[in-house]
């Protein structure tokens, strides 16, 4: 069984609520120069994301899967997800969202699984959406941002959320958005979707360790998109730091073990990577801890290009049978409690 992690969907009915809602993300008109439609975050007053439209004819996506051998997407909306509003608006757009989800997988219940997104600025709201996702629409997990609205997601705040995935056994699956690394760059959209997002996924991570939400919910597997960030390329200097200051850490954030060994304990998924970048991070997160990711739908050729550069990134890894069955599907079907892939 092959299980594409990151599989993105802008559904219609989402789009449309975005659109009736005026809210403080805005969907721009075509760029003049590129003829691609970005997202603008009133609040920040600069784009954020690539709206991305391909990938909404599901019997088309059906196709690219066969043809390509996925057998599962699990389906995340991406940035802006409903953390973004305001929450009369967060709300609504939430229960949109996951509705449309919910849909694509009662009626395909084989191929896909459906993550939700929740209403964080409010967390009471949250709460209901996320008992309302599970019980009544059968959504398998929370598509999460590396902050929420700029907020971290270490916050005691969010600790509600986390004890109620944890109850229920829930992944929660991260994808890199706005505004850290966007209002760092404080240029365009482009640098920041190249490198930029990379950062806010490794300061997500980070804040996970230091504000030990993988140690107080260790029932949650945490996936992180896009290999995680940059922590896999540095992490000779993450030990050097860390093995001669172990005692110092976990005396002063109160941690229980050495920062690298939890840093480990992320999945994260190898989207659109090289052979030759996957290598680092098969080095440093092993193959029990990757998943696969391609992006679909973005890029060339409806999605499929991706595809098949994540595919053969794979491939060029040298796996045992074991080891690229693990990450092509058994680490995915375990963490979405789906059994043997």
């Amino acid at each position: 069984m092959v299980i594409d992690f990151q599989a993105h969907l802008f559904p219609e009915e989402y789009i449309n609520e975005l659109k009736r809602r005026d809210g403080a993300v805005i969907l721009e008109e075509p760029d003049p120069y590129s003829g691609m439609t970005y997202f603008y975050d009133k609040k920040l007053r600069c784009r954020i994301n690539t709206a991305i439209f391909q990938g909404r004819d599901i019997d088309r996506r059906l196709e690219h899967m066969d043809r390509l051998g996925i057998d599962i997407h699990v389906l995340t909306i991406p940035a802006p997800g409903a953390d973004r509003f305001d929450p009369d608006d967060a709300v609504a757009i939430a229960r949109v969202a996951n509705d449309a989800i919910a849909a694509i997988c009662r009626k395909h219940p084989s191929r896909f699984v459906g993550f939700f997104t929740l209403p964080t600025s409010s967390v009471s709201a949250s709460l209901d959406e996320l008992e309302r996702s599970v019980h009544e629409l059968g959504l398998k997990g929370f598509g999460s941002f590396a902050n929420l609205n700029g907020q971290a997601l270490d916050r005691e705040e969010l600790f509600p959320i986390y004890q109620r995935l944890a109850k229920y056994r829930l992944p929660v699956y991260i994808h890199p958005t706005a505004p850290l690394a966007t209002e760092a760059t404080g240029i365009d959209i482009m640098p920041t979707l190249i490198f930029g997002w990379a950062f806010d996924s490794t300061v997500a991570m980070t804040r996970l360790v230091y504000g030990r939400v993988l140690e107080r919910f260790p029932e949650i597997d945490f996936v992180v998109a896009d290999v995680g960030g940059v922590l896999a390329f540095f992490a000779q200097r993450a030990k050097n730091i860390y093995s001669g200051r172990t005692e110092e850490i976990r005396q002063r954030y109160g941690l229980k073990e050495n920062p690298l060994d939890s840093f480990r304990r992320f999945y994260v998924d190898t989207a659109d990577h090289p052979a030759s970048t996957l290598k680092c991070v098969l080095d440093f997160f092993g193959p029990e801890r990757l998943v696969l990711g391609t992006n679909y739908p973005y890029g060339p050729e409806e999605g499929r290009m991706l595809i098949k550069n994540s595919l053969a990134a794979i491939d060029g890894l040298n796996l045992s049978k074991n080891d690229k069955e693990k990450v092509l599907g058994g680490n995915a079907a375990e963490i979405l409690g789906l059994g043997a892939a």
